[in-house]
């Protein structure tokens, strides 16, 4: 695929992460929402313990060999699906009930169908506060009859990874285009990527690609998760640089096998995330801060003009 261009203005992320934490009412609400237990009111130090907070620290190559049994796939796609249109304080406060109603997370072929099978909506629906819960205690089911007719469903994404980067994606590029065939598949990726014989299609159940995204980073794949507010600052922060990989993105859905205008958008957002995190940082780490600084400071009709790019010289290889 293409170059990163050379000269792409990066996250300032001290200034990021001194905003976030500037403000003691919203360095409460952070403590409170995500449970932060460190002493410590630097915001270096807050801001390390709020990543570590969303479990998903440990960047490791979507196409390496690693053994990951379905219980680590079920609990990763349950967090995905119960983020969904509700913030992630919210969910940690149901979790532990939500894991009991799940066997705890078990998803051995025995149990996954045992789950898939007696579990109901309302067991699940009381857990998943907000306009979605139905449709995401669905997804929750699914996921478990899913997971009961593929034992290894790990090795699958590891295989549809591996089979993209042969093709001339890179290892960064290559996960949001696992996320666009699991969150958007279309009959043509379906024939170019076929999924194994026990799974039917690669679609995850409630995921589009912005949670299929979530999802891979709650298996420890490095991405960005260009969600709405991360979308809103870079368009407000990096307008040149999202109108640059215009072009780029749509190389890559054609890529993969999509003309979506949606899983352009999402890979689009994702390269422009990719080409602006600086060299010290991980996309994921970046990501999880711009979001809540979004979320928490520069919300929606109330950004400030504050600027948080930096110009530095670095190039990225895309082969």
């Amino acid at each position: 695929m293409n170059q990163v261009k050379g000269n792409a203005p990066l996250v300032d992320m001290e200034r990021v992460i001194g905003r976030l934490f500037a403000d003691p009412k919203v360095v409460s609400r952070l403590r409170r929402d995500y449970a932060l237990k460190s002493p410590a009111s630097d915001p270096a130090s807050l801001a390390n313990e709020l990543v570590k907070s969303f479990g998903q620290v440990s960047e490791l190559s979507p196409t390496a060999e690693r053994s990951v049994d379905n219980d680590t796939v079920f609990r990763a796609a349950v967090r995905a699906v119960a983020s969904n249109n509700r913030s992630w304080s919210t969910f940690l406060r149901f979790e532990s009930e939500l894991e009991s109603q799940l066997g705890g997370y078990k998803a051995t072929e025995t149990n996954a169908a045992v789950l898939a099978e007696e579990l109901s909506i309302p067991d699940l629906r009381a857990y998943l506060p907000g306009q979605s819960g139905t449709a995401d205690a669905s997804a929750i089911i699914k996921w478990a009859a899913l997971l009961a007719d593929v034992p290894d469903y790990y090795r699958a994404l590891t295989d549809l990874a591996r089979r993209l980067v042969k093709t001339g994606i890179s290892e960064a590029e290559v996960v949001p285009a696992v996320a666009a065939v699991l969150g958007h598949p279309t009959k043509r990726m379906e024939q170019l990527w076929p999924p194994p014989d026990r799974l039917r299609s690669w679609k995850t159940p409630g995921m589009g690609p912005i949670l299929a995204s979530e999802f891979l980073r709650n298996l420890q794949w490095s991405a960005f998760k260009p969600d709405r507010h991360i979308q809103r600052l870079f368009d407000l922060w990096f307008d040149d640089v999202v109108e640059d990989y215009e072009e780029e993105a749509v190389d890559l859905a054609a890529a993969i096998g999509s003309r979506s205008g949606s899983v352009t958008k999402f890979l689009k957002f994702s390269l422009v995330g990719l080409a602006v995190t600086p060299p010290d940082r991980s996309p994921t780490e970046v990501d999880n801060l711009v979001w809540a600084l979004g979320s928490y400071v520069e919300k929606r009709r109330k950004e400030s003009s504050v600027s948080y790019r930096v110009q530095a010289r670095r190039r990225v290889a895309r082969d």
